[in-house]
């Protein structure tokens, strides 16, 4: 288990869910806005993670098809089933979360990771935050197609389609796709796999070993501060925050390749469980508005009523749903697809230090 990425995990679902705690109640403007829009660039430091975790997890001889089925098994049905008590919440309660469309398209485009333009024109599906989950389902596609290549070349397959989805997407005229397909932040994917490759080099294992990472790190932290404080807030995440995020993510994986490994502690607990709490989140965050409106009031004391309260049930309930959903279903769903004939590598059993695949925002 590599612990420093579970704690990366942590760390970048929760700065997520401080920052749509933040700009409920906070209206800042200029650099006050930069800061707290850095917060939500903890999805770009899952995509790096993301692109990471699965070339370090992925087996030489699992096919693409097994490929799809784990990351289907352990993405869909939590997704589904929050997107779907979304939709209810909406249908009874329109405000709870405003520009959703229930629209049968919409709603389709919302359960089939479609993007597709919300009441707002955002291209945002009914549970907001599933926007991340369109740009990931992309990537495990592409990811998929590459295993169809010799184990050598899926390093440049991936990255190569990847860069034609985006130049595809940028010369496709105004549209859905180009908007979302052709922004840059679909590189961070291709980021992190370069990461997982570049780490199996006997030279910069060579490297890793003779040089300490606390400096990387450090460093990474330091340019992000400076990146949002002196780079104009319209410039895409990927330049502003993805950069900073490969430099931290290569270093925590370092270190536990091949320096002391981070220990197990409740952030990596809370890694483990970053799906639930990052889909859970705005769930969350709608019960805690209706009763701290009703308790407080408007004001800063509701504003940091519900910024506790998410964290604190955001981090029970997504570990109660990691062990007692996401597992269980994930599971089943592998045994469903076992049961129709299709079949898992033979070195599926973990290897020492394996990291446990999981979907990311």
């Amino acid at each position: 288990m590599l612990n420093n990425i579970q704690n990366l995990r942590a760390i970048a679902a929760y700065s997520v869910v401080v920052y749509h705690c933040l700009i409920r109640f906070l209206h800042p403007g200029g650099l006050e806005l930069a800061y707290i829009d850095m917060l939500s660039g903890g999805v770009d430091l899952f995509f790096v993670i993301s692109g990471f975790v699965m070339v370090h997890t992925t087996k030489e001889d699992e096919s693409g098809a097994w490929f799809m089925t784990k990351r289907i098994a352990r993405i869909v049905p939590l997704y589904w089933c929050a997107t779907t008590l979304v939709l209810v919440l909406v249908y009874f309660r329109d405000w709870t979360f405003p520009g959703t469309l229930l629209t049968p398209q919409a709603i389709a485009s919302s359960f089939f990771f479609i993007p597709h333009p919300n009441a707002a024109g955002h291209l945002y599906p009914a549970l907001g935050v599933g926007w991340t989950l369109n740009y990931e389902m992309m990537f495990y596609v592409l990811f998929a197609l590459s295993m169809l290549l010799p184990a050598r070349a899926r390093l440049a397959g991936v990255v190569s389609l990847i860069t034609v989805v985006f130049f595809a997407a940028t010369f496709a005229g105004p549209s859905v796709i180009h908007e979302f397909y052709g922004n840059p932040i679909v590189f961070e994917f291709a980021a992190g796999c370069i990461i997982a490759y570049a780490l199996r080099l006997k030279t910069v294992a060579g490297f890793v070993r003779k040089t300490p990472m606390w400096p990387l790190a450090i460093g990474a932290v330091a340019m992000l501060l400076l990146d949002v404080t002196f780079e104009p807030l319209g410039w895409p995440s990927a330049y502003r925050i993805g950069v900073p995020s490969v430099a931290l993510v290569f270093a925590a994986a370092a270190q536990d390749m091949y320096r002391t490994r981070a220990r197990e502690s409740l952030m990596t607990r809370l890694g483990d469980a970053s799906y639930s709490a990052y889909l859970l989140h705005p769930i969350v965050i709608v019960a805690a508005v209706v009763v701290f409106d009703h308790l407080l009031g408007d004001g800063l004391a509701n504003g940091i009523a519900v910024l506790v309260a998410t964290l604190l049930v955001t981090a029970i309930i997504s570990l109660y749903s990691l062990r007692f959903f996401e597992k269980p279903t994930a599971k089943f769903v592998r045994g469903l697809a076992q049961g129709l004939g299709l079949k898992p590598p033979r070195s599926e059993a973990k290897a020492p230090g394996v990291l446990t695949p999981q979907p990311n925002p």
